[in-house]
């Protein structure tokens, strides 16, 4: 009796884990054929019916691949926290916790990683990233990022410019054959025209190019007669992968033939063995960067680059450890001396993270994350931008739950003024001094704004954000005065009303006025690094005073004799002279004159004991104002 009251729970047993073992083969095989949303599907109902960890396992694999880094998140923690969790099932952990903005957590799984791989400088970088994001947020309000109207469910992704719109690559095409690697629609290669910035025509697919599987990250030479471009590797209908069962990539090369392109061959360093992608031409089309992940590199993908001789391509180049690392790099664009990138590493905010290198002297310098707003906890790549960093494009699926989506955004800087007062005031009173004039400067444009303070000895502009100003106040009887104000790096998190205070100082014409410091060594002419700080506020009042003529006078201590002293203190107001002009004073507004010893500011005569320090007080250099031009003399300098 007891027998028969066990069999239906061992036969329930039994049949749970034949059901669990169908499912999980079942998962196996979509998992091995690279179809992984369908594999998580089986999956999930193995894990239904009996606790697999390999199930697991491959169930978190898939959700990476996918880029679902919710789910990546719930099942990479699961296996890392796992008896036989590996060091990089903790890494995965982390990176999908960061790219869920869960930096603090994601700091656990890398410090068990680093202590269990210490020689890791990737992983301290993330794990140094992790604590600064605040730092990355504070600079997010810098620029705004809005969403195109190019996005309508469909993913799109790599735009780069073309005629008056721009290429991309989407899946809005609606093909009936799926990417079995997230069952959607395979990519093809569109071009919309740009009507307003962010704003553009209904995308229609590029003429010639597109077949039945994936095209995308299109690029076109400066001419407008080469397009290169991403594609599936197939032959008569047929995807190739390569001995390790990937689908190869390779780069294409098309030619415009009147209305539409042809004439499509495979760049010559392409191969059946690894994947080739996301082309990016320098501007003269001679060099070309893109991303592989054949043997010799550093790890996962890295930014390569071909030059062209003729019509061939040389050997791939490995841009280097500064650029690629052990995760991916992918997705190279090029403007003007910038290279901008994507990768999972470095100095990192999550996911795949914009930054930018240039090359100097034949090193490439250390990637700078872009920061907020261009990057986020999510997938960022892709970044096209028109001379600066006033407006352009990146790609993001930062606003998609499942990660499937990416989406085509537009940056540029927000549009709010800030307000500048500028005070003027009598540097010895402090009291305001109305109607001083107040000329402000836009070092970027050259244009010029001129006000006249008010009573209260203030004046008001409106400015712009990431633009430096020159103000030059000036007042009659009063020497000219300036100052700078820059506005790079501002953002409204800052306060909008700004403010510069402006003294001028009266100007008194043949009274000497004392250079504070001006002092020489010992029966020495040449200007001390002390003096010539000094020096440089003279340089700087004979330009904002163009049309003062001044005369520089120089005195020496009562030691040596009249003859030698007067000699002397003309050798230093000539050394003073000298140093002035070098700086970009015309020599016909400043004079030397010596005076030896015979202004002492003390009782340090012949006869009398001094300590040095009373001497030197002695050794000084004046200027005085003896006239004025009818116009304007300033030398320009190198």
């Amino acid at each position: 009796m007891k027998f028969f009251r066990l069999y239906p729970l061992a036969l329930l047993v039994l049949l749970m884990n034949g059901c669990a073992g169908i499912y999980y083969n079942s998962g196996v095989r979509f998992y091995n054929a690279l179809a992984y949303e369908k594999a998580t599907a089986k999956f999930k109902k193995a894990l239904e019916y009996k606790d697999i960890p390999d199930a697991k396992r491959k169930m978190a694999e898939s959700y990476r691949k996918l880029r679902n880094t919710a789910e990546t998140e719930k099942w990479y923690k699961e296996v890392a926290d796992m008896q036989d969790g590996t060091p990089m099932d903790r890494l995965y952990a982390a990176q999908a916790l960061m790219g869920n903005g869960k930096y603090t957590d994601a700091k656990v799984y890398l410090k068990q990683y680093i202590d269990q791989v210490p020689t890791d400088v990737m992983a301290q970088k993330l794990f140094t990233s992790c604590d600064s994001i605040e730092n990355w947020k504070k600079d997010s309000a810098r620029f705004v990022v809005e969403i195109t109207n190019l996005n309508n469910g469909s993913s799109s992704m790599s735009p780069s410019f073309y005629k008056n719109g721009i290429m991309f690559s989407s899946d809005r095409g609606g093909s009936k054959k799926k990417y079995q690697w997230n069952d959607r629609p395979f990519l093809d290669i569109y071009y919309a025209n740009e009507t307003s910035p962010g704003n553009f025509d209904d995308p229609k697919p590029v003429s010639g190019v597109n077949g039945i599987y994936h095209e995308g990250n299109a690029i076109v030479s400066a001419d407008g007669k080469t397009m290169y471009f991403t594609r599936n590797n197939y032959v008569k209908k047929k995807v190739k992968t390569s001995s390790t069962e990937e689908v190869v990539l390779k780069i294409y090369q098309a030619t415009k033939n009147d209305t539409a392109w042809g004439d499509i061959k495979e760049l010559s360093f392409n191969s059946n063995e690894f994947s080739c992608g996301h082309p990016a031409l320098s501007a003269d089309g001679n060099i070309l960067y893109f991303t592989s992940d054949m043997p010799g590199g550093y790890g996962g993908t890295d930014i390569y680059m071909v030059s062209k001789d003729g019509e061939t391509w040389s050997v791939p180049k490995n841009l280097g450890s500064v650029i690629n690392t052990s995760l991916n790099e992918q997705f190279p664009t090029v403007n003007g001396e910038f290279l901008y990138f994507s990768s999972e590493a470095h100095y990192n905010i999550g996911g795949l993270d914009i930054l930018r290198s240039s090359m100097n002297n034949g090193v490439w310098s250390q990637p700078e994350n872009m920061g907020m707003p261009f990057n986020s906890s999510a997938d960022d790549f892709s970044f096209i931008t028109k001379g600066g960093l006033e407006n352009g494009y990146l790609t993001s699926n930062r606003y998609s739950q499942d990660g499937k989506v990416d989406q085509i955004l537009r940056f540029k800087r927000p549009d709010y003024k800030i307000s500048l007062r500028v005070l003027v005031r009598d540097k010895v009173s402090g009291k305001p001094l109305p109607g001083a004039k107040v000329e402000l400067l836009n070092k970027r444009t050259g244009q010029k704004e001129t006000q006249t303070a008010n009573a209260d000895g203030s004046v008001d502009f409106i400015v712009n954000t990431e633009t430096e100003y020159s103000i030059l106040a000036s007042k009659d009887g009063y020497f000219n005065n300036s100052a700078e104000y820059s506005s790079v790096g501002f953002s409204d998190n800052d306060d909008l009303n700004q403010s510069v205070t402006i003294d001028l100082d009266k100007m008194k014409v043949n009274e000497p006025i004392v250079l504070k410091n001006i002092y020489y060594d010992f029966d020495k002419a040449n200007i001390r690094p002390d003096a010539a700080k000094e020096l440089d506020k003279l340089v700087k009042i004979l330009k904002d005073n163009p049309t003062i003529i001044v005369q520089l006078g120089s005195h020496t201590d009562s030691r040596g004799t009249d003859s030698y002293n007067q000699k002397l203190s003309k050798r230093r107001a000539d050394s003073a002279v000298q140093y002035i002009i070098s700086n970009g004073i015309s020599a016909g507004r400043i004079t030397a004159k010596g005076y030896g010893e015979n202004v002492l500011l003390n009782n340090c005569k012949d006869g009398v004991e001094c300590t040095d320090e009373e001497h030197q007080l002695n050794r000084r250099t004046e200027f005085t104002v003896t006239g004025f031009t009818d116009q304007p003399m300033i030398k320009s300098v190198k």
